[in-house]
């Protein structure tokens, strides 16, 4: 398991409660201890770089949001994955785009994303997640990446559908770029 952070929709008490404990997880060095308080005995902290069964893994450490809605909510891990037969995988998580976004990008090229894209929002205004500009951007800086768009009709706070992403996507002609898949749909690469 990959913990990006710790916020109730991402680690949340039913799952914790009926997840294996055996199940080896991923972390940050800051979320280490909030695993084994909840009881998980395989923890692996990341804070660069590890490598695991041939798989190299990057932790990218970002911002959930900018200002000081970022301080309060803290910093998100995203996970880069790499194998030499399968390829790359980049799980953004809840980041905003930043700077070190487009650089991982950039150097990184990897084969497939997983990009948060709800434009989620706090009660005053502030974006906490990728917008569907930021999914463009990213389209057209990593061409070669196969982008998937997720956690999109989730909870109350995310304000961008699946429908409002393709349609902007159409509209910006990168449709094909981006793949949004539907709760329950299963994609292979």
């Amino acid at each position: 398991m990959l913990l990006t952070h710790r916020h109730f929709d991402h680690w949340d008490t039913k799952s914790i409660s009926i997840l294996n404990k055996e199940t080896l997880v991923f972390c940050s060095l800051r979320d280490q201890s909030f695993v084994q308080k909840a009881g998980f005995k395989k923890i692996i902290a990341i804070n660069d770089y590890y490598e695991w069964e041939g798989i190299q893994m990057r932790r990218i450490e970002g911002p959930h949001a900018p200002g000081i809605t970022g301080k309060i909510l803290g910093t998100v891990s995203g996970f880069y994955l790499n194998t030499m037969s399968e390829g790359s995988i980049y799980i953004v998580g809840d980041c905003i785009y930043t700077p070190n976004i487009e650089k991982t990008f950039r150097d990184l090229s990897p084969d497939v994303a997983l990009l948060n894209a709800s434009e989620a929002e706090m009660i005053w205004g502030t974006i906490i997640t990728m917008t569907r500009e930021d999914i463009a951007r990213i389209a057209q800086l990593s061409p070669k990446t196969k982008l998937l768009a997720v956690h999109l009709d989730t909870i109350n706070h995310c304000k961008l559908s699946r429908k409002q992403l393709s349609d902007f996507l159409k509209e910006q002609d990168i449709n094909g770029s981006v793949l949004i898949p539907d709760d329950g749909e299963i994609i292979s690469f």
